[in-house]
């Protein structure tokens, strides 16, 4: 039997900036409102239309007086009455303009009568305790650039500044297409001959994740006519379309020869694997992807094509996993000529942390897609020894990993 060929394929990095090279995204705006705009990446460069406080407020919980009561010291605040000789003033508070100067309510304690008393200490000029207009925020002041990503504490500080429509960058609508005539919808108990599409959910929400407008189609059989319908309507109503399935050479992987008619291929087969069969191509001015069938090959492609192409229709970086330092639990081997994705499990250990990898082929490809970390191979690796010290992308946060 031959082995399969691992020669002459481009890297990822390759692959992709040729991608690229090949199309250029037509990205667009839309308005939306402040509490819609969570998530969404910013259109533009925002600055406030707010001076605040409007006019001087309080700095904090106390009373505002007049501060030439004060001129001499202390004054006889024995027959003071509340709103003439002073008035209270919370924090970020406004009052009345004759009274410039606020107290601590600490040092200033109003009497059943009204009267006040004032703690020795206090000392009271004009404008003390007083935050003037704009010593929060002044018109015009810069609050976020464009190509942000919008977070909670960002749509504080937009409606401090008034915004209340936010012109974000227009999510960019991927189609994806599950072929396969063995497949059934999730929900669905396979009978012989059948498997479950479990690609559908899983790349569905990776691309809401990546920031992305999903379009997810019904499952086509692997019929050639079905197939190039299903196309047609994806690359008429979509900015980037995913075929998944089909992208190798076997008999029924229609997907291939379809897009090679259809559009440009840029690259098939790339330097990654699970998934090395993964094809770029561009139709219509869009970007097309035939992603492999199998699960953890079509997440791999996900990770390293979908995500950049959603990335740079949408103008912003790919993200960065955070990455924790850990000692391999067993020898393993890699395919040295590829840039090998191994789904694995960190625990924490007296040293440190160790990590334990996933096969896929073994019949641990349910462990693997649960797993909380991964690590990708640079090309050139031929795999690594027991206590190797390897750096690993967590999956879920530090916090929930598990004690050895």
């Amino acid at each position: 039997m031959g082995e399969k060929i691992m020669d002459g394929f481009p890297s990822r990095e390759e692959a992709l900036a040729d991608f690229f090279e090949a199309w250029e995204p037509q990205g667009a705006t839309e308005l939306v409102t402040l509490d819609e705009s969570i998530g969404r990446v910013l259109a533009r460069d925002m600055v406030s239309t707010n001076t605040l406080p409007v006019v001087r407020a309080s700095s904090f919980d106390g009373i505002a007086v007049k501060s030439a009561a004060f001129k001499d010291g202390l004054p006889d605040t024995s027959a003071w009455k509340r709103g003439i000789d002073y008035v209270r003033a919370d924090t970020g508070d406004d009052f009345p303009d004759e009274f410039d100067a606020v107290i601590m309510i600490e040092k200033a304690a109003i009497q059943p009568d009204e009267s006040v008393i004032l703690d020795d200490d206090v000392e009271v000029e004009p404008g003390s305790g007083v935050r003037p207009a704009g010593s929060t925020l002044k018109a015009g002041t810069p609050l976020l650039s464009a190509g942000a990503v919008i977070r909670p504490t960002d749509l504080a500080a937009l409606a401090m500044g008034g915004a209340t429509m936010v012109p974000v960058r227009r999510k960019p609508r991927i189609a994806f297409i599950p072929t396969g005539s063995e497949l059934v919808a999730a929900g669905t108990k396979p009978r012989r001959g059948q498997n479950v599409d479990t690609n559908s959910l899983m790349v569905k929400h990776m691309l809401i994740e990546f920031g992305a407008e999903p379009i997810v189609f019904p499952i086509v059989h692997d019929d050639p006519a079905e197939l190039e319908r299903a196309f047609e309507e994806a690359l008429a109503v979509a900015d980037a379309v995913v075929i998944n399935g089909g992208s190798a050479i076997g008999e029924e992987d229609f997907n291939v020869r379809m897009i090679e008619k259809r559009g440009t291929v840029v690259h098939h087969y790339i330097a990654a694997v699970p998934g090395r069969p993964l094809m770029m191509a561009v139709a219509d001015g869009k970007p097309v992807v035939d992603l492999p069938g199998p699960t953890l090959a079509a997440y791999y492609g996900c990770e390293w094509c979908l995500q950049a192409i959603t990335a740079r229709i949408l103008g912003i970086p790919r993200r960065l996993r955070p990455t924790v330092t850990a000692k391999a639990s067993a020898t393993s081997g890699s395919v040295p000529k590829m840039a090998n994705i191994g789904r694995c499990d960190l625990f924490r250990t007296e040293d440190g942390y160790e990590v334990r990898f996933h096969n896929f082929k073994a019949g641990e490809l349910a462990e693997c897609m649960v797993s909380n970390a991964q690590r990708i191979s640079p090309i050139g690796e031929a795999g690594w020894q027991e206590g190797d010290l390897l750096e690993v992308e967590l999956l879920r946060g530090e916090e929930f990993i598990e004690e050895a």
